[in-house]
């Protein structure tokens, strides 16, 4: 792009037409460039003034036309269209594949027919096949075109471009082979090489261009989707943080592969991004009231059933309200809560029979216990009358004054004594040393155990005297010394 055709774009140059084919050319690298009319439609809408002339230039990001006498502002430079359209020193030294032949060869219909001269009874073919074979250099050398902004469409215009009309002859060429090769199969060999040769370089060039058209108009769109997305994260950024809305809902924009079309124009592209995000913030808005909602239903419904609200689930429902809608939800969470109402009346009336229950056989096997237990009771009474009354009589034994225990032959009797309150938690240790018959040492072993079981603080062992030889700590002098060992 020259620095005339960059200021026609920013501003700063005004293209001087007198023809409509030059006015057709500038159009189209203005529609290349994605610039519109005033009213905001497409620059290709613009219409042809008529032969006068009269200049097209930019305002206001707007294409429009004047008479090429009306006075302009003073920052724009009038050029004309054959310095507008002038290649800059890098376009003219651009590398093209185009082989130099050594004269120009027109590629046209005409050209490119087949011409068979069939003799009356089959035979040598005789065609022109030779010349189309000599056609080949010329066609492919178009292969080497430079395709930029100024010239893509023209190779792909529907009849008219390069691109169409080479597959067009080569379709043709086809045809006719095809329609020759049922008379002259044999001879039809030699001619149809030639002529595939030709349909392939004609091929082979129109879909090079076409590639090459193709990679030029996909490095626009990367252009334009660069700058597009930049407006968007712009635009993104600028809702954020001003909390219009939160990233959350914002990550949720799509870019619209339509936004790349040379038909949408720029104010276009605004207003459906604008609107894009206007949608997400009323979606936004329109979420946190239904999550609101919900929690207030919840917490009414639960209040009126008196149910513990924990026992409803928030995640399950706030996921349903994509599905369901509001008013379902609304309503689901009510019968949730009134089955759980139901369920734990009929719970607490089922524990409040089964309590009724228990505390019936319980009553029941209390009578029952009792009416056992007086007559255990009236057995063990009448038992120990019997007993008592076979057993001698019991002997006390004193201390001093105190009677410590009562016996008789068989059996010893005394009280369990407890310790005043103001020596407990103290406990004494003494030693005794103890010497008896059998009988004696067995006795008293058993009420040592007795007293044991009864009193927690109470333990007893056997002292004995057990000699061992020990090294002094100090002298390390061994020794021999009697030990005392408890078991």
């Amino acid at each position: 792009m020259n620095e005339f055709q960059t200021g026609l774009l920013n501003e700063l140059v005004a293209v001087k037409i007198t023809t409509k084919e030059e006015f057709e050319k500038v159009i189209n690298f203005l529609s290349i460039n994605n610039c519109f009319l005033v009213n905001g439609e497409p620059v290709v809408k613009l219409t042809y003034p008529g032969d006068k002339a009269f200049v097209i230039l930019k305002q206001d990001n707007a294409i429009f036309w004047q008479p090429a006498n009306q006075v302009l502002d003073e920052r724009y430079k009038v050029v004309s269209v054959i310095e507008f359209f002038r290649p800059t020193e890098e376009e003219k030294v651009v590398e093209a594949k185009a082989k130099v032949i050594e004269e120009e060869v027109a590629i046209n219909e005409k050209n490119l027919s087949i011409v068979v001269n069939l003799p009356p009874n089959g035979g040598f073919i005789e065609s022109n096949a030779d010349d189309l074979l000599k056609l080949i250099p010329a066609i492919k050398a178009k292969a080497g075109v430079v395709v930029d902004e100024t010239n893509y469409k023209d190779f792909v215009k529907k009849g008219e471009g390069m691109v169409p009309l080479y597959r067009k002859y080569a379709k043709k060429l086809n045809v006719k082979l095809i329609d020759n090769r049922k008379r002259y199969m044999e001879e039809f060999i030699t001619f149809e090489s030639k002529i595939k040769k030709v349909i392939n370089a004609l091929n082979e060039t129109a879909d090079t261009v076409s590639e090459n058209v193709d990679v030029f108009v996909q490095k626009q769109k990367e252009a334009l989707r660069k700058e597009r997305q930049a407006a968007i994260d712009q635009l993104k950024e600028v809702l954020i943080s001003r909390k219009m809305i939160s990233k959350e809902y914002a990550d949720q924009f799509v870019f619209d592969e339509k936004w790349l079309n040379a038909s949408t124009s720029k104010k276009k592209f605004e207003e459906q991004v604008e609107a894009q995000f206007n949608a997400l913030m009323e979606k936004e808005k329109n979420d946190k009231l239904n999550l609101e909602m919900v929690e207030k239903t919840i917490i009414n419904a639960c209040l009126i059933a008196n149910v513990d609200e924990k026992l409803i689930s928030r995640e399950k429902y706030q996921a349903l309200l994509i599905t369901e809608g509001l008013p379902k939800v609304t309503e689901m969470i009510t019968d949730e809560v009134d089955n759980i109402k139901k369920q734990s009346q009929a719970v607490a009336k089922q524990k409040e029979a089964e309590l009724q229950h228990q505390k019936e056989e319980f009553e029941k096997k209390q009578k029952e216990a009792e009416l056992q237990h007086q007559k255990e009771l009236e057995a063990v009474k009448k038992q120990v009358s019997q007993t008592v009354e076979n057993q001698p009589k019991y002997t006390p034994i004193k201390r001093g004054d105190e009677t410590i225990a009562n016996v008789n032959d068989k059996y010893i009797v005394t009280e369990i004594k407890q310790t005043p309150e103001k020596f407990q938690g103290r406990t004494w240790k003494k030693t005794f040393e103890f010497e008896g018959d059998l009988a004696a040492l067995q006795m008293l072993n058993r009420y040592m155990d007795v007293i044991k079981n009864i009193n927690s603080t109470f333990n007893f062992g056997e002292v004995k005297l057990t000699e061992k030889e020990l090294s002094d700590p100090q002298t390390g002098v061994v020794n021999k010394y009697n030990v005392k060992e408890i078991n």
